[in-house]
């Protein structure tokens, strides 16, 4: 069995990397499953689904425009990551003057000029609708529309049918993992060499048979897989039938496929609006702080035009009403997130509400721009004071 050690261990590093992402730019994903309800949130380029069989992932980004009744603009308002993915020019522009949006290479183009990230959150056609709504109609519609972009009811409900309706697939997955770790321990002399030359013979005159049955699980559990296609509806770009095509070829790819499965099936979401969803508390407070403080303490919009300004000034007031209402569901306030953190050191006297990182004397603006706040300083009863 040891000249099977390579391929074992090849076996086991394509499974470890099967399902990684680099993406084009940082994304949120949130990776969950199993018996806990608690998901692994990670920010970043680089996105990877969980180990086991039994996990999903959803992919989530910052929204890259802001909306308003009188134009579009591709500031992020409301970003849960840092750094934040702005664009180096804010453009702006009003609905009367928009005569064509467009979509190439993963990127809204409007008028002919590239425009923000395709992320799904406003596709073109509903650009294009909202840019030929009456003024009245086109206030309502949109407040709809930020209205869809913070379910996590309905992220947990895209969960529970994922999970329902893959649970066969995940028994052969599981097989097919606990049958991959018992090969895998025999190849490496572990239980081989503990045996007598009797019970080898035997297990070599087994083993064939062995690898007849696992190949039958995995043939089995892609096919099953391949079924469920139709009953997963996606609602954003996905490419499962590919990729199953590959998990059928290479069989590391075949013991993620809940993971594979749930590809396009999340609809674009706000970041804390999964997090709510599947977060800890940790993790909300974290980077609901992180959304809050950048509607209150906007960065680079020194040079924006006063419509790009005007468009980002309705947007981030409509949006805080939104996120408050999400945190609070979690018993959360924005006067909890924002409250001045404690003295770190001796000389540090105040604080930017955004970064949160501490000054001492002398500074008044964070190296951002943002006005510095004091600090709070640990207060010390009457009984204390006087030892």
């Amino acid at each position: 069995m040891s000249e099977w050690i390579s391929v074992i261990a090849v076996f086991w590093i394509l499974w470890a990397i099967d399902g990684a992402r680099l993406a084009a730019r940082a994304i949120f994903s949130v990776v969950g499953g199993g018996w806990w309800r608690v998901g692994r949130v990670a920010f970043g380029r680089l996105s990877r689904p969980g180990w086991w069989p039994w996990g999903w992932r959803m992919t989530m980004t910052d929204v890259p425009l802001t909306l308003s009744p009188v134009g579009v603009c591709n500031r992020l308002e409301g970003s849960a990551g840092r750094p934040t993915n702005a664009p180096v020019r804010a453009q702006a522009w009003r609905w009367e003057a928009i005569r064509d949006v467009g979509v190439a290479k993963g990127w809204l183009y409007v008028n002919g000029a590239r425009f923000c990230a395709a992320t799904g959150h406003v596709s073109a056609p509903q650009l294009l609708a909202l840019a030929r709504l009456p003024a009245m109609a086109r206030e309502k519609r949109i407040r709809v529309l930020l209205g869809c972009w913070f379910r996590p009811a309905h992220l947990r409900r895209r969960v529970r049918v994922l999970e329902g309706r893959t649970q066969s697939v995940m028994i052969l997955n599981g097989i097919l993992l606990a049958s991959c770790v018992l090969l895998s321990v025999f190849a490496a002399g572990v239980i081989a060499s503990r045996l007598s030359d009797r019970s080898v013979e035997r297990v070599a005159t087994i083993l064939p048979w062995f690898l007849l049955g696992v190949a039958a699980v995995h043939f089995g559990a892609v096919i099953l897989a391949w079924r469920l296609v139709r009953r997963l509806k996606p609602v954003a770009a996905e490419k499962r039938r590919t990729n199953l095509f590959s998990a059928l070829l290479m069989p590391p790819q075949a013991m993620r496929l809940r993971a594979l499965l749930g590809d396009g099936f999340f609809p674009p979401q706000h970041p804390l609006a999964a997090i709510v969803a599947f977060g800890g508390e940790r993790a909300l407070a974290a980077w609901a702080f992180n959304v809050v403080a950048d509607l209150r303490w906007p960065i680079g919009v020194g040079d924006d035009s006063p419509l790009a300004r005007e468009i980002a000034g309705w947007f981030r007031a409509e949006l805080e009403v939104r996120i408050a209402a999400l945190v609070g569901r979690a018993n959360l306030t924005t006067a909890v997130l924002l409250a001045p953190p404690v003295a770190d050191a001796p000389a540090s006297c105040s604080y930017c509400p955004r970064c949160r990182d501490q000054f001492v004397a002398g500074w008044t603006v964070c190296p951002h721009g943002v006005e510095l706040r004091p600090l709070r300083r640990p207060q010390v009863g009457r009984t204390g004071a006087g030892k």
